[in-house]
């Protein structure tokens, strides 16, 4: 009966250390009740091996002790299998939203488990996935737990030290084409009147407005308590000006206003020259929109 727990438990675990990961890889990227629903799979392999323990359908052991799967005994296969599509899938999502070490991590830990699932299936390494299951889980954490350090913990923007970090570093490989100042109008008018609740929010709402339309190649810094900035290196600067009007249209949606200027830098500009420029270009936006409602 021993061996027969002990089994139930690492056939619930395969699928389960995988569903964990991505899990951990979407954070607040989706919803509770999607978080649920991925689960399904990982609770139903779970049920169907608790079937050990009085009947054959999952797997059983013979009189001599001798392992013998049941016709439903590859249920943890096929649910590992589901979650390790499930996780190719959030690799190209990531990618694409420019999480590229995030997606190299989650295409590492996608082939990592194939092969084990692989292996176990059909060469009889009993108890690989699993191992390889928690392993993932411990490396996953341990990259997440890293880039707290490189973000805002209010609004998930990329942090003051990161900007600097970033810009460094493209600055040396002259790959900067512009910088972007933008400034949340009335944040100090808005926390007084409605409290800092609604100051976190409309923080937050600018950020994932601003964040999603980001073209590759552009990163949004928080900076300040309502200042923010964005680096570009793919976006040539011809194309900056039409950005910064698709950022006034997706704002002008939301309840709040932003002032917003820019700066493309010359041959062998000083980086703190260029932030200085794009700051300018900013408050002159500020004074143009002074008097309007910018709080609606």
């Amino acid at each position: 009966m021993l061996r027969v727990a002990v089994s139930i438990i690492g056939y619930a675990l395969r699928p389960i250390n995988i569903c964990y990961v991505i899990i951990l890889s979407c954070g607040n990227r989706v919803s509770q009740k999607f978080k649920k629903f991925i689960a399904l799979p990982g609770i139903l392999n779970t049920l169907i091996a608790l079937t050990a323990l009085f009947s054959g359908v999952c797997f059983s052991y013979s009189d001599k002790n001798e392992f013998v799967r049941g016709p439903l005994g590859y249920s943890a296969f096929a649910a590992s299998g589901f979650y390790l599509i499930l996780l190719v899938i959030l690799t190209n999502k990531l990618y694409k939203t420019e999480h590229t070490y995030e997606a190299l991590i989650a295409i590492f830990i996608a082939v990592t488990n194939t092969i084990a699932a692989i292996l176990e299936a059909f060469f009889h390494y009993d108890g690989l996935i699993n191992t390889t299951g928690a392993v993932s889980i411990a490396f996953y954490y341990m990259y997440l737990t890293a880039q707290q350090f490189k973000r805002d913990p209010l609004t998930h923007a990329l942090n003051r030290r990161c900007f600097y970090l970033d810009a460094d570093h493209l600055m040396e490989s002259k790959c900067l084409t512009a910088v972007i100042s933008i400034d949340l109008n009335d944040l100090k008018r808005l926390n007084d009147e409605n409290g800092h609740a609604a100051g976190d929010t409309a923080l937050c709402t600018i950020v994932a407005c601003i964040q999603n339309i980001l073209p590759r190649g552009c990163h949004l810094y928080r900076t300040g308590g309502d200042e923010f900035m964005i680096l570009c290196s793919r976006v040539s600067k011809d194309d900056v000006p039409a950005l910064i009007d698709h950022m006034r249209r997706e704002i002008s949606k939301t309840l709040y206003c932003c002032a917003i200027g820019f700066a493309t830098p010359d041959a062998d500009e000083d980086f703190e020259h260029i932030c200085s420029i794009a700051d300018a270009a900013m408050y002159a936006n500020k004074k143009q929109l002074k008097g309007e409602d910018t709080i609606r």
